[in-house]
């Protein structure tokens, strides 16, 4: 079972990354924006992978290294350059757009795990 919800969120989870490029691209995102995103997102998945099913005896240390990608992704969309891409658009349905997917994010994923124990 964890096999497969890993498969599904190494599809899913980049795929909510492109989302906030392919919204931003409008607005003058760069490429870099996508690669960050999709770069935090694996990382996020493979240490949370790592932990749950080959490093079990240190699955803390691997929750904390899998956060550290999730925190990479929220930086970008509420701090970084997602942020100010669309800060800069001037452009109120862009901003909710990016705001309301930046709650999905924070909220969503963040009690998703404990709704799986």
């Amino acid at each position: 079972a964890q096999f497969l919800r890993y498969i599904d969120w190494l599809l899913t989870v980049p795929l909510m990354c492109v989302e906030f490029y392919i919204i931003l691209r409008a607005v003058g995102a760069k490429p870099i924006l996508l690669w960050k995103m999709i770069f935090f997102s694996v990382w996020m998945l493979v240490a949370g992978f790592l932990g749950e099913t080959v490093f079990r005896e240190s699955s803390v240390l691997w929750g904390v290294i899998s956060t550290l990608g999730y925190v990479g992704i929220l930086y970008e969309v509420w701090l970084g350059s997602a942020s100010k891409l669309a800060s800069n658009s001037n452009d109120p349905r862009l901003q909710g757009a990016i705001r309301a997917l930046g709650w999905f994010l924070l909220v969503g994923w963040a009690i998703y795990p404990s709704l799986r124990a």
